[in-house]
């Protein structure tokens, strides 16, 4: 498309994958983790860093945005019944065809939360931080005006203020912990796209969530 004024295209990769995050929920098991978001999480090897949740599904949708998430949360979250969800959006949204501000963002992953808090009453909800990108290989360089670290920073605190008083939802932050404070871009050998991570960026990330879920399976509060 050449002319597309701020409406988010599905693809066929995206589709197909939507139809079997819904397969999958016909047979699965309740009281699991849900890995919930966009393509980063699709990519998420969650046997190979999570060999100890007996219950575990990735519900990832690469190309997802913060909107098209609501659209599909029904089925890729709520009726899995899990006991914890891990959710991850926001790149998508600051590309270059969307280019929705921090607080459009947030105000779609409150609905999000939302919806899945008044469906599953006591499901736990871990809001990992959107992560920080190579802004010359995935910035304004490259003509994605609204993706920079700056924003993203920005999106982070929009994060913490629309959950500030729901209950068993917590905001964990990754992004601090993966930039470069030096050249204000996600660390090196962490990304090679400047956007997706590789091994040792997921195993950093990892280290990162996984106390966080390992807590909230256990039912302890969230006080950290």
């Amino acid at each position: 498309m050449i002319y597309n004024p701020n409406f988010y295209q599905l693809r066929e990769t995206m589709l197909e994958r939507m139809l079997i995050v819904t397969r999958q929920n016909i047979n699965a098991e309740s009281n699991g983790v849900i890995f919930f978001g966009d393509s980063n999480m699709e990519l998420y090897d969650i046997d190979r860093y999570f060999p100890e949740i007996e219950v575990k599904y990735n519900c990832g949708i690469g190309g997802s945005t913060s909107e098209s998430l609501i659209w599909i949360v029904d089925e890729a979250v709520i009726k899995y019944k899990p006991k914890v969800v891990v959710f991850m959006v926001g790149t998508n949204d600051l590309g270059n065809t969307n280019m929705r501000s921090p607080r459009e963002i947030a105000l779609n992953v409150r609905t999000i939360i939302d919806l899945i808090k008044k469906n599953i009453p006591h499901v736990k909800i871990l809001i990992v931080s959107t992560l920080p990108c190579n802004e010359e290989l995935q910035g304004e360089a490259v003509g994605k005006f609204m993706r920079s670290n700056k924003n993203i920073l920005i999106l982070n605190e929009e994060y913490k203020e629309i959950i500030k008083n729901t209950e068993d939802t917590i905001f964990v932050d990754a992004f601090s912990k993966l930039i470069d404070d030096d050249t204000n871009n996600i660390k090196y050998g962490y990304s090679e796209d400047g956007l997706h991570l590789t091994q040792i960026g997921y195993e950093h990330l990892t280290e990162i969530i996984k106390p966080y879920i390992n807590k909230s399976m256990w039912n302890d509060l969230f006080i950290y």
